[in-house]
């Protein structure tokens, strides 16, 4: 004959404390606020792995979607030229034009032109490549359609297209960018973060920065096709 044990199962064990703690009402309202804390912290991600302030903005790498909040932006890559927009080129002061081609998405509900903010250069450009005149790191312009090169685009939303961001640059020494190429190096550029939102001067909503921004490395490319100059017709005789 088995052997008959006298301990309650655990499950019989733990249901004395259970009772008592939701015997009287007071108790079970401490424990509904208890459960209610644990439940709200893990859902507003309390109990998530920390994330140090110091560790800086968020990387990704290019040709992955960035949601800056109006637009989904991809950086696709980087390039110099003197080939595009030339008669532009000298009012500018400017040598070549850099070229920053990301995909663009409008993911808002109005048609709407790529926000001259999408993209920030670096403080420092590569190979002695440097801002002409006024131009400024987070102030591309002009803006470019890449298919049909169409200044300033207005995008409509849910179709995705391809924009080339150009900002006037020197090159040292005065070279021709055609002759030098581009760098063959990476192009750290920021993206920075929109938020609707209501505005306290002058009332309306918009979409306003953040703060917060994502780097991502350009890979050097070529010019697309569709943005170079056509070439100049001969005279006719």
């Amino acid at each position: 004959m088995p052997a008959v044990t006298t301990t309650a199962p655990r499950a019989a064990r733990a249901a004395p404390w259970v009772r008592g703690a939701v015997r009287t009402w007071p108790r079970r309202i401490a424990l509904a606020v208890v459960l209610g804390v644990v439940v709200g912290t893990t859902a507003a991600g309390g109990f998530a792995r920390h994330v140090p302030a110091d560790a800086g903005p968020e990387r990704v790498a290019a040709g992955e979607p960035v949601a800056t909040g109006p637009f989904d932006l991809t950086v696709r890559s980087w390039s110099v030229t003197d080939a595009v927009q030339v008669s532009a080129l000298e009012d500018a002061g400017a040598d070549a034009w850099l070229v920053v081609v990301v995909g663009a998405l409008d993911t808002d509900r109005e048609s709407r032109r790529l926000d001259r903010t999408a993209v920030t250069l670096p403080d420092e450009l590569p190979d002695g490549l440097a801002l002409a005149g006024d131009a400024e790191p987070d102030r591309p312009d002009p803006t470019l359609l890449v298919r049909d090169a169409s200044l300033y685009p207005v995008l409509q939303p849910g179709l995705p297209e391809d924009v080339a961001l150009l900002w006037p640059v020197t090159v040292a020494g005065g070279g021709a960018a055609g002759a030098a190429g581009t760098p063959d190096v990476p192009l750290t550029v920021t993206v920075p973060a929109f938020r609707y939102r209501d505005m306290t001067v002058g009332g309306g909503r918009r979409w306003a920065e953040t703060g917060a921004v994502v780097l991502v490395d350009a890979p050097p490319g070529d010019v697309p096709p569709g943005i170079v100059d056509p070439p100049e017709d001969e005279e006719a005789w």
